[in-house]
């Protein structure tokens, strides 16, 4: 690292020494440079830890696009962030959380900073920031609006803020504007990640699925067959030419030969056309693949191509991996890759690979720093149940802590075959899946591999049969953000997403999910409202059958309406249960009961008129339909109970009944219990209808 000798802006330093340490001795995690205030052109970072999404480079703050005359106010603000407690901050009266900002936000106030202090030279502004007014920081910001997107005028707004704050450190006391005028614009308590719609978002996990349960084993397949190919049989660099021949001759007889076609296109390799390399690994004994392009090599060649018109057969890739047969869009049944050969294998392992990330992602609910973070071995046992293990993040430092996240069995599925396919020297399994590099995210970028994946998916789809994926922007955020909503408006959903956890405690540490990261979008509501309507529907054809057999089944204050609604479905249908069929009928009864929540106590008829929750209620309240935490199955003309539901008020009559057996009880607790058992027993006494 050099420093630029003379200059000004870099040793005068409001207040921070030349060879003051960037990053202080006690927060080096891992190896790499030391930077000193003073160095020019950029600090290096990385001994600080890097997550494992991230890259060499990112640990980097460049100063070389800054102008001289800017430049050691760049270096004190971006000092003051990664050491807020210093000396000199503190000196300086400024008392910022005691925490360091992250490398990322640095890095952008740099690049942001760079900005301004380029268009202030181009329209001649001075580099005293104490002598900039409202017109200036205005003019600014107008200039970003009609030149960059949105999210440039926040960054543009961070970078006055940031000078406002951190102003005692700077000449002049730097940004005098008033903070007003400064502030980030953004008021919103809404989250601002966006939510894969459905019509994308089901696609993608199908295709993840298909390649994990289906094609992997194909694809694996074939690698290790290929792999095979190379470490374990014996090459002849220099055999005969009547060797040689004999090989040809006795492949062209075998009833197994075939004469391999590249699978891709690449390079000097035509799809379609003869792969004479994969020509070469069929031979037995195996002969190197000049030898049918040498001098002889036409003759070879010629031989093998007039077999071929005698009806020789031709196949594409020269594995004797054979790939799954699959149902395509048109109506016909093939193979869902036309064969494999090197190219082929490289290409699906990538595929393969990116397919298992996407769906570890998206079901684990984890970060993408946590995803990358996932090591071969990492699965373990966790009071009883499978679980993945990696390093949390989030709140807890460069180095993190290691953590454990609660899977399903396709998880761990996933898992598996990203061990399986992982050449990573770090084990780490989301890297490259060829020649074991260091990955440095060289081999996986993860937006890369996410459009790559999709690109693949849509490209081939008439072959391999896969829906194809609305051309959607996919970050791997948003599946954590997709997810959340998922769960939080299917019907039970926070008691899944607490049963896949386990408990609260695992669940605030690892897969936080607020009510806000929760909110659905306009597309998922449709979704979801269309799907509860189905679920509700097909859950009352049974019921519908029962009432039409005759038996009574159903109680509460509402059963006569629901009885009315199944007759009138009935009605509609003209048709009895031997003879009706099961989609008509579910069709009538989710037209009949648009409105009825299914649950636990009881079935919701969902009439506003009617629900006793909405008494004295608001009109906007109305307008949201019951509210289910207040309802009284008991007394509402709402409720419905059926044979379903008794188990449990009977065995709430019991434990109540229980209870008042306490003779010691005092006579209020006595008289709320009895109170409570005569509700319960409104329900368990009544005949069924």
């Amino acid at each position: 690292m050099s420093n630029r000798v003379g200059s000004s802006a870099v040793t005068a330093s409001a207040g921070f020494e030349p060879d003051e340490l960037v990053l202080p001795v006690e927060r080096r995690i891992a190896e790499g440079p030391s930077p000193r205030f003073g160095d020019y052109p950029r600090w290096d970072l990385r001994a600080g830890g890097l997550t494992p999404n991230l890259s060499v480079s990112s640990a980097a703050l460049r100063f070389d696009e800054i102008p001289e005359d800017w430049l050691r106010t760049a270096k004190t603000i971006a000092m003051a962030m990664l050491q807020p407690t210093h000396p000199v901050v503190r000196a300086a009266g400024i008392f910022r959380s005691n925490r360091p900002y992250k490398l990322k936000t640095a890095r952008i106030f740099i690049f942001e900073f760079g900005r301004l202090a380029n268009w202030a030279e181009s329209v001649s502004y001075t580099s005293d920031l104490s002598q900039w007014t409202d017109d200036e920081c205005n003019r600014y910001l107008e200039t970003v609006r009609n030149t960059r997107a949105a999210s440039g005028g926040h960054a543009a707004r961070d970078v006055f803020r940031h000078l406002a704050d951190f102003g005692a450190l700077i000449n002049g006391g730097g940004l005098q504007a008033p903070i007003g005028l400064t502030n980030s614009g953004r008021t919103s308590s809404g989250v601002k990640t966006p939510v894969i719609p459905p019509g994308t978002f089901w696609p993608l996990v199908g295709a993840c699925w298909t390649y994990l349960d289906v094609f992997a084993n194909d694809i694996m397949a074939a690698r290790d067959e290929i792999e095979n190919l190379d470490h374990h049989t014996t090459v002849l660099h220099r055999p005969s030419s009547k060797t040689i021949d004999d090989a040809i001759d006795n492949w062209l007889s075998s009833p197994d030969g075939f004469v391999p076609l590249h699978t891709y296109t690449l390079g000097r390799g035509q799809i379609g056309e003869i792969n004479w390399d994969g020509v070469a690994l069929c031979l037995t004994p195996r002969v190197k693949p000049g030898t049918l392009h040498g001098p002889p090599g036409p003759a070879r060649r010629q031989r093998i191509l007039d077999a071929i018109g005698r009806g020789f057969p031709t196949r594409f890739g020269f594995t004797k991996t054979r790939p799954t047969e699959v149902d395509r869009p048109d109506g016909s049944r093939g193979p869902w890759v036309n064969g494999f050969d090197r190219v082929m294998v490289a290409k699906e392992l990538t595929q393969l690979r990116n397919a298992a990330y996407i769906f570890v992602a998206t079901m684990t609910m984890m970060r993408d720093s946590e995803v990358q973070g996932i090591t071969r071995g990492s699965v373990r046992s966790h009071y009883g149940a499978p679980a993945v293990e990696s390093v949390l993040y989030k709140g807890r430092g460069s180095a993190g802590t290691r953590e454990r996240w609660w899977v399903s069995e396709p998880v761990v599925r996933a898992l598996e075959i990203a061990e399986h396919i992982a050449r990573d020297p770090d084990d780490r399994l989301f890297g490259s899946r060829v020649n074991g590099r260091r990955r440095e995210l060289i081999g996986f970028d993860q937006h890369e591999q996410i459009r790559e994946f999709v690109t693949c998916v849509n490209g081939n789809s008439a072959q391999n049969g896969l829906d194809p994926i609305p051309n959607t922007g996919l970050a791997p955020h948003m599946f954590r953000r997709t997810m959340a909503v998922i769960t939080a408006n299917e019907p039970d959903g926070e008691i899944a997403l607490g049963i896949t956890l386990k408990h609260n405690a695992v669940r605030a540490l690892a897969n936080v999910t607020t009510a806000g990261y929760g909110a659905t979008s306009p597309e998922w509501a449709k979704e979801f409202e269309h799907e509860a309507k189905e679920v509700a529907a097909g859950e009352l054809v049974s019921e519908w059958s029962r009432h039409a057999h005759g038996e009574p089944f159903v109680r509460g204050p509402g059963g006569a309406t629901f009885i009315n609604g199944l007759q009138d479905v009935t009605a509609k249908a003209k048709t009895t249960v031997a003879i009706g069929n099961e989609r008509m009928i579910r069709d009538l009864l989710r037209d009949e009961f648009a409105t009825i929540r299914l649950g636990t106590l009881n079935h919701c008829l969902g009439d506003p008129g009617k629900a006793l929750c909405l008494e004295n209620a608001t009109a906007a309240a109305k307008a949201g339909g019951p509210i289910p935490s207040m309802c009284q199955p008991a007394n509402c003309r709402n409720s419905v109970v059926t044979d379903k539901h008794i188990p449990i008020w009977r065995h709430e009559e019991e434990d109540l009944t229980k209870k008042l057996r306490d003779k010691k009880m005092a006579a209020v607790h006595r008289e709320r219990l009895k109170t409570q058992l005569a509700e319960v027993q409104k329900i368990t006494r009544q005949e069924p209808k």
